[in-house]
């Protein structure tokens, strides 16, 4: 804002001596002069405040240099412009997070390490793993694409730096076909001081939002008495440490929930709802005008193509409209087609 321009003291010294030097004169040039007096200080006190409303008109609509602009984006060959990421409020009023728009494109490459190399110009959104990631790839990659962070807020997986400080009385039952993975009890305090750390951490990185996976602990064979309404309590608790982070949130699978948490979460990933005729539980997500990243998985880990029935299934199921729709290997690799 430019300094104020007051009007030099002197000036309205010289103009009090006057007043003063001609006090022995009329009544009637008296008047006169303090009249005269008054208009100076008035007029003094209008420019004032005139310099003043501009300065402050001119500093409230100056652009915010430090909002993140939307992304540019582009579009495969098959399927049309992908709508950019935008910045929204946070729910918790704390931070402004992304929020990406329905039809956004995406991929999933937890099972390959993603690079500037081997990104796809045409992908937008990219959930890559926390842990695994080194920051200046994910600060590379942020030049064109959304980067948010993976990892598992449901489990305790024996591999990652973190394993052993979980207590053992929060560690359940071992995930079905995940021999080096057990659930967790996320009402425990200490599991949740665990996943704010890993929140902290993706925001340190410079991840733009978090993938936490494995919260519907309630409806496996976890080892605990978890409930729907726990899962809602840790999906509010895990979106709202994440906006305090500066960082968006996305809900992973836990269809039954949908309505609960659509308020807190910026998308939705979910996994085959085709294949189980669940799609229709995440149409909440595009009705709010925010993405469902949707993903089928093949049979076969070799497969270098899938067929016409598999396709218009995993493209077109009920409830579908709307959804970024893939198709990949189960083990995540660098192979996708895009609906």
């Amino acid at each position: 804002m430019s300094a104020i321009q007051k009007e030099p003291a002197s000036h309205i010294n010289e103009a009090a001596d006057k007043i003063t030097d001609r006090a022995a004169t009329s009544t009637r040039k008296q008047r006169f002069l303090t009249t005269r007096k008054i208009i100076i200080i008035v007029a003094m006190v209008g420019v004032v405040a005139l310099a003043l409303g501009l300065g402050l008109g001119l500093g409230l609509s100056r652009p915010c240099a430090a909002c993140p602009a939307p992304k540019a984006s582009t579009s495969t060959s098959t399927s049309t412009a992908t709508p950019a990421a935008t910045p929204a409020p946070s729910p918790s009023g704390t931070a402004s997070v992304i929020q990406l728009r329905v039809g956004t494109t995406w991929d999933y490459p937890l099972g390959f390490s993603l690079t500037t190399a081997n990104a796809n110009k045409s992908t937008v959104f990219y959930p890559v793993d926390l842990e695994n990631t080194p920051a200046d790839t994910i600060t590379a990659l942020k030049d064109s694409h959304t980067i948010v962070c993976y990892f598992s807020a449901g489990s305790v997986e024996d591999y990652r730096k973190d394993a052993d400080e979980f207590p053992a009385s929060a560690v359940g039952n071992v995930l079905d076909g995940w021999p080096h993975e057990k659930w967790v009890d996320h009402r425990n305090a200490k599991v949740r001081e665990i996943m704010a750390t890993r929140i902290q951490n993706a925001a340190d990185k410079g991840c733009e939002g978090v993938d936490p996976d494995n919260v519907d602990g309630y409806v496996n064979d976890s080892g605990f008495d978890l409930t729907e309404d726990d899962t809602v309590d840790y999906v509010r608790y895990l979106a709202e440490t994440a906006h305090a982070a500066g960082l968006a949130y996305g809900l992973k699978n836990s269809g039954a929930i949908v309505d609960r948490v659509v308020d807190v979460a910026e998308w939705a990933i979910n996994e085959e709802c085709a294949e189980y005729n669940e799609c229709a539980d995440w149409a909440p997500f595009v009705d709010a005008g925010k993405p469902v990243f949707h993903v089928e998985y093949t049979k076969d880990d070799d497969a270098t193509s899938v067929s016409a029935a598999k396709l218009a299934k995993a493209c077109a199921a009920d409830g579908q409209p709307g959804f970024s729709s893939v198709v990949k290997h189960y083990t995540l690799d660098d192979w996708i087609i895009y609906c």
